[in-house]
């Protein structure tokens, strides 16, 4: 996670980033609820929500389902956003 809070901090290299957003979209329509609910939310969706300039960096490249996991974890931490 630190190089991609980098690249999304640099505002560089913007067709890698949409590469791992594409493929954080793909674990976010998974079947698997551990993977998105433990494993996901807190490795990923948890940590770019730390930064309010890093978290709108990041929706940029994030798909519908990524954007809706990401807000549901920000109101689990009771973030307000």
């Amino acid at each position: 996670m630190p190089e991609i809070i980098k690249l999304l901090s640099e505002n560089r290299n913007n067709k890698l980033l949409e590469s791992i957003f594409d493929y954080f979209e793909e674990v976010s329509n998974c079947k698997d609820d551990h993977l998105i609910n433990s494993i996901f939310s807190v490795a990923v969706l948890e940590i770019l929500g730390n930064d309010e300039k890093i978290l709108r960096a990041a929706q940029e490249y994030m798909g519908p389902k990524t954007m809706q996991l990401q807000l549901e974890a920000d109101r689990g931490l009771g973030r307000i956003r």
